[in-house]
């Protein structure tokens, strides 16, 4: 069963790379460009990692986060900011994992670790 990603950043050209490392890496990906997006996503579907940007246009990404662990106890959460200090931040909302930005593809592939080790989801 292929792996299910949430893209949720207000950056396309973001959204586009990830995308595109994530499908080579055989993973299904949605894209959400706001809070009120990545909402929606979420109340349609289950994902098995989520990558929230901090700073979106209408809100804070991991303001998400209560939300996608009400979908799926075991969603891996992955913040992504330029703004190092947004870790604590990050983390307190419970953020699985954080990554600055600008950030390569094994950081990318690190943080997916967990759910590329595994062979089932907890939906």
């Amino acid at each position: 069963m292929k792996k299910r990603v949430l893209l949720v950043d207000d950056e396309p050209e973001i959204c586009f790379l990830l995308r595109n490392l994530l499908k080579r890496q055989g993973m299904d990906c949605r894209i959400a460009n706001s809070l009120k997006e990545a909402r929606s996503a979420v109340s349609q579907d289950r994902y098995d990692a989520v990558f929230l940007d901090v700073h979106l246009s209408d809100g804070l990404g991991y303001e998400l986060i209560d939300d996608l662990r009400k979908s799926s106890k075991s969603v891996l959460c992955i913040a992504i900011s330029a703004v190092d200090a947004e870790r604590v931040n990050a983390e307190r909302a419970g953020a699985d994992r954080f990554i600055s930005k600008p950030f390569s593809q094994a950081d990318i592939l690190g943080a997916l670790s967990p759910i590329s080790n595994s062979t089932h989801t907890d939906q």
